[in-house]
């Protein structure tokens, strides 16, 4: 596997659900036992895999201007509601 941008969709059963980015159609799997490091939900990451290790690379700075983006969306989304 080369390296490729993935977002942490979820972890379910000791599993992470990893989406392709930026399309995030595209999924794979990674058992978490087989993560070099542990992340969180939402972490953008580039993952490599060598000898059935997967090597996890967390994007801090892309990782936090998501999330700031989606925090301003939220922030917009309750204002509308009021």
């Amino acid at each position: 596997m080369s390296l490729t941008k993935y977002t942490l969709d979820r972890i379910e059963d000791g599993y992470a659900v990893f989406l392709k980015y930026p399309e995030e159609e595209e999924q794979i799997i990674i058992l978490q036992s087989a993560m070099n490091k542990p992340i969180q939900v939402g972490d953008r990451v580039q993952i490599e895999e060598t000898d059935g290790i997967y090597h996890i690379e967390i994007l801090k700075e892309e990782t936090e201007q998501k999330k700031a983006e989606i925090r301003s969306l939220m922030d917009r989304l309750r204002r509308k509601n009021q």
